[in-house]
Parts: C-alpha cells; sequence; structure tokens
C-alpha cells in the first residue's frame, strides 16, 4: 500500500506497505501480548519463591520483571493510541522491518497475515 501525495490515502501499488495506523495497531497489540505473558511467568516465579525458603533474595530482583513488564505496557498503550487517533496517517513500507524480525508468527501477525496468537499451553513451558 501507498500514501498518494494530494490525500494521504493508502493504495495497494507497492507491495510491503501498509497503513501506518495498522503498523502501530499491529505493535502495540504485540506488546500487550508479551505484557499478558510476562504476567503469567511472573506468577509462575513468584509461586515459586513462594515455595522456597531461601528464595527471599529472588523477591528483589522480581522486581526488575515487574518493571519490565509496566515499560512493555506503557509502550504498548503509547503506540495503540497513536494508531487510535492518528487517523489517516498514510502508509510505510514494512518490508525491512519484517525482515528483522525473527519470530515467524510474530513477523506475519505484524504484516497483516496471520491470527491471534494462541494461548500459552502450560505442558509446553513445564513439560
Amino acid at each position: 500500500m501507498r500514501a498518494t501525495a494530494e490525500n494521504q490515502t493508502p493504495t495497494t501499488e507497492d507491495e510491503g506497505q501498509q497503513p501506518l495506523g495498522e503498523v502501530l495497531a499491529a505493535a502495540a497489540t504485540e506488546l500487550q501480548h508479551a505484557y499478558e505473558r510476562g504476567l503469567l511467568l511472573e506468577t509462575a516465579i513468584l509461586d515459586l519463591i513462594k515455595n522456597s525458603p531461601n528464595a527471599a533474595p529472588a523477591t528483589g530482583e522480581l522486581q526488575h520483571l515487574d518493571l519490565v513488564l509496566q515499560h512493555v505496557h506503557a509502550v504498548s498503550d503509547f503506540l495503540g493510541e497513536l494508531a487510535r487517533a492518528g487517523g489517516n496517517l498514510g502508509a510505510v513500507s514494512v518490508t525491512e522491518a519484517l525482515d528483522r524480525v525473527k519470530l515467524a508468527d510474530v513477523r506475519d501477525r505484524l504484516a497483516g497475515t496471520a491470527s491471534e496468537p494462541k494461548d500459552i499451553d502450560d505442558d509446553i513451558l513445564w513439560g
């Protein structure tokens, strides 16, 4: 998709181009998924700490994970609001940026060619 100079309306002339609002929304959604999975990880770690008598020092380190999760959530909200408030932002080429994304499912969702991620299967994480 490509934005025309006159009205910034996205067209589909160039492969690899997506409306900027859609790109921002997709990035916000991916960060939200990372945040939600991080919360699951944080809960699992807290459960392990509660069951370990010598884990008190690790509790302080867990605050770093909480800070990272807050950071991810804040950036997700920021990008989501830009996507919602931006109106017609034109289009950008995403091909080179997508080439940098190593996780195929994330790359496909950012490209708009895949569905929402599946829920995490605890058996995958914990055997």
